[in-house]
Formats: structure tokens, C-alpha cells, sequence
């Protein structure tokens, strides 16, 4: 069985970390759907931003 992609995990914490400055812990506490949900909904709202 393979698991979720280290370096996507990497990219999501840094990633949620840098805009809502969450903590490694915080960030890590999420399962893997709610932290998939926080990026995309992060994501839309810096495009619509622009």
C-alpha cells in the first residue's frame, strides 16, 4: 500500500502555513480531506483576490 506523497504533505503545510499561519502541528493535526479542502478553498480565494 503506498501512502499520500510526502513532498505534497511538504507543500500543503508550507503552503497553509505561509497563508493562514498555521503551525506544523496544526496543520498536521488535519486529516488529509480537510487539509486538501483548506488548500482549495485558500487557493480559490487568493485567485479570486487577484
Amino acid at each position: 500500500m503506498t501512502g499520500y506523497p510526502l513532498d505534497r504533505v511538504r507543500q500543503e503545510v508550507a503552503f497553509l502555513g505561509r497563508h493562514v499561519h498555521w503551525t506544523l502541528s496544526e496543520v498536521l493535526d488535519l486529516d488529509h480531506a480537510s487539509r486538501r479542502r483548506w488548500v482549495r478553498e485558500v487557493l480559490d480565494q487568493t485567485r479570486e483576490a487577484r
